[in-house]
């Protein structure tokens, strides 16, 4: 169980919320934009389409005193979600712009990572403080981005670098290396029974295994999404069954059909000291532990939950490919 504990520490975290944070960033005038500036889809995002944070998005030119910078070709539209947190869109991209161009950025791609920053759902980096990101950027040294598209529900991460000309900012040539994140195959683990949750007999059940890593039977399919209030939602695919999924059966977690609309199969996760809870999606105020007495995984209160540590879940990942 030493190993399981180690490797625990590659917990996925969540943003924990615990006060809000008012937009300081100044309101655009369109009319004084010097590029055609179009409004994200209503249809898509409401409250960014409603947002008067609109912004060209700027990097410093290492050889130039003014702070404006270079144009990277296309605007920051910045809105909030429903706990104040921000939330970050790129609009209006220029085709032939570095940020379509070279970094195959989307309209609409929310971003999510900026060099090691987490910028989605931050109560920190609100309009200003990402275009002031951007607009530092250093040159000749590795920059990471992450973005997520919401008409495909693909995370996307993209290392590169920039350098500066005598007459701009560009990116190196054969420096950008661009992969779509997959879904990941995971275990797991109820850590005070030293076991696993696992797939037998099409039903779910928890088993020890010295090879859980290895032994598919342990092992979930994990996909990442964003849902309409732009937190990220977790599906838990059987590995050895890809029709089945875990989910809520009234309170109990099961085994569930795919197909079967009746029963969650949407999860949020929140880290808890060593415990993982799964959130069903819909169910404030939730979490999934292990009721000891029942001897099965059901959503209780979040009271209940955390009167004892350790009956939450540790996630770890497998070198299974999905």
């Amino acid at each position: 169980m030493e190993e399981s504990n180690k490797r625990s520490e590659n917990i996925r975290e969540e943003n924990v919320v615990g006060i809000s944070e008012r937009d300081s960033a100044e309101v655009i005038d369109k009319n004084k934009l010097g590029k055609f500036f179009q409004r994200p889809n209503k249809n898509d995002y409401d409250k960014l389409d409603a947002s008067p944070f609109v912004s060209e998005i700027f990097v410093k030119h290492p050889d130039e005193d003014s702070d404006k910078g270079d144009p990277l070709g296309g605007f920051l539209c910045t809105g909030s979600r429903s706990d104040g947190t921000f939330l970050h869109e790129f609009c209006s991209l220029q085709p032939d712009g570095i940020l379509a161009k070279d970094l195959s950025v989307r309209e609409k791609d929310i971003l999510v990572r900026l060099n090691e920053k987490n910028t989605l759902g931050s109560l920190e980096y609100n309009h200003e403080g990402i275009l002031e990101l951007f607009r530092t950027l250093p040159t000749l040294k590795t920059i990471s981005m992450e973005t997520y598209n919401g008409k495909s529900e693909t995370f996307t991460t993209v290392e590169f670098l920039l350098e500066g000309t005598k007459e701009e900012i560009i990116v190196k040539e054969n420096s950008v290396m661009l992969t779509a994140q997959p879904p990941s195959v995971e275990a797991l683990l109820y850590q005070r029974g030293n076991t696993s949750l696992a797939y037998q007999n099409g039903q779910l059940a928890l088993c020890k295994s010295a090879n859980f890593l290895t032994d598919c039977t342990h092992h979930f399919v994990v996909k990442k999404t964003l849902d309409e209030g732009f937190y990220n939602v977790y599906t838990f695919q059987v590995q050895k069954n890809k029709s089945k999924f875990l989910g809520l059966n009234g309170r109990k977690l099961e085994i569930i059909d795919g197909t079967d609309e009746a029963y969650i199969k949407s999860f949020q996760i929140e880290k808890i000291k060593r415990d993982s809870f799964l959130k069903p999606c819909g169910k404030d105020d939730m979490y999934v532990y292990y009721n000891k007495f029942k001897g099965i995984y059901e959503a209780v209160s979040r009271a209940d939950a955390l009167k004892d540590e350790g009956f939450g879940m540790i996630i770890i990942p497998t070198p299974c490919q999905p």
